[in-house]
């Protein structure tokens, strides 16, 4: 299995994030189940490694926090580029990010080497996509702000390649609490998030 950590966003925000994108033939918007933060991608593991993974998720202590979505950007790339919207203080996220990767490393663990930069991705496009337009976009989501989102979990997913895209499967969510202490983590159904 594929695996990641992430912190999902609530459907109607997901809506309005891709309600932003240009329409074009070569942009195309993230399934709004499927739009989240990465914070942690471990690829491939194993069956056996999953009980493992989740047993160090399970002793992250962190605290709930407010995320807000703010501004957008760009990364390019050979096949296209990624379109996507960050956050106004990616501070709680680093924090998040930190303590999941030093669990999984003190799990033992190998994570392949990532530079973090908290990001919701909206849209995948390919190279042909019309750079006035991707470029009014980005214009347009500078300073740009929505609603707060309060974060209370993170999730473990399984993300299975197939000839249509990716598809997210949530195997676990862990909460968050203000006192660092977590209650006991949620176990989540095997239906198709996406």
């Amino acid at each position: 299995m594929r695996l990641f950590v992430a912190v999902d966003v609530p459907p109607a925000l997901a809506a309005a994030l891709l309600a932003t994108l240009p329409r074009d033939a070569a942009v195309r918007p993230a399934p709004v189940a499927q739009v989240h933060l990465t914070l942690c991608f471990l690829g491939a593991c194993a069956a056996p490694a999953v009980a493992q993974v989740e047993h160090a998720l399970a002793g992250v202590t962190s605290p709930a926090f407010t995320l807000v979505p703010r501004d957008g950007g760009r990364f390019r790339g050979r096949q296209g580029s990624v379109l996507w919207i960050g956050v106004a203080d990616p501070a709680p996220l680093r924090a998040l990010h930190e303590a999941v990767r030093s669990a999984l490393r003190e799990a033992g663990l190998s994570l392949p080497r990532e530079r973090f930069l908290p990001h919701l991705t909206v849209a995948r496009c390919r190279p042909g996509a019309p750079e006035p337009l991707l470029q009014a976009w980005l214009a347009a989501r500078r300073g740009a702000a929505w609603p707060a989102v309060e974060v209370g979990r993170f999730l473990l997913y399984a993300s299975e390649l197939s000839p249509g895209g990716a598809r997210h499967h949530v195997l676990r969510a862990f909460p968050l609490a203000p006192s660092g202490q977590l209650a006991e983590p949620e176990r989540q159904p095997q239906a198709d998030q996406g």
